[in-house]
């Protein structure tokens, strides 16, 4: 169980990061003959361990009695001191043991990639800013529906036009891939 995040209160949150069942719960997820989006969220992954990023996984489900058991995509898989947590609704942050981890250490700069499943970044968003997380969603190393994509970009533009604070961010991976810091607040010109 992650007690905290560590490096720079940093989390890496791989949503959904598995691979679905040909009958599963991802309808109208975009697929195309590009995986891009899981080669660059597996880097974002070896990035993150390397930078001694806290990470996390989070599932939608636990399997029902007479499922075959969700298996990690190509690269995404939880090493063993990574926790799984799961969840029974679209966020991420429906997950308590993910909550309680959160709420045990200050306010830590989430970064999101992975494949959602149900509109999961969409609700994962919503929820960042409902519960006051700075999330960062790296948008070239997580796959979205169709669907879920104009809400998205709805919740960004109201946080543009100042309706809602400003905690959810995209960035490419390349750029998460920098060494970087989490945003933070300066006083009288110092930080």
């Amino acid at each position: 169980m992650l007690s905290r995040p560590q490096a720079d209160g940093v989390l890496l949150l791989c949503l959904d990061a598995l691979t679905p069942a040909p009958a599963s719960d991802c309808d109208g997820v975009v697929r195309g003959p590009d995986p891009a989006w899981r080669a660059n969220a597996a880097r974002l992954l070896t990035h993150a361990r390397g930078q001694g990023w806290a990470a996390g996984h989070a599932i939608s489900r636990r399997p029902r009695p007479g499922e075959a058991p969700w298996r990690a995509a190509e690269g995404l898989a939880p090493i063993p001191a990574e926790p799984v947590y799961h969840r029974e609704e679209a966020s991420a942050f429906a997950s308590p043991e993910l909550s309680a981890a959160l709420a045990g250490g200050g306010r830590p700069e989430v970064v999101l990639c992975g494949l959602s499943l149900n509109g999961s970044v969409l609700a994962t968003a919503v929820d960042a800013t409902r519960l006051g997380v700075r999330l960062t969603l790296a948008l070239d190393a997580t796959l979205m529906s169709v669907a879920e994509q104009p809400g998205l970009e709805g919740l960004l533009r109201l946080q543009r036009l100042g309706h809602l604070p400003s905690l959810v961010r995209t960035a490419a991976t390349e750029t998460l891939l920098r060494p970087w810091r989490p945003l933070r607040v300066v006083v009288g010109g110092r930080g």
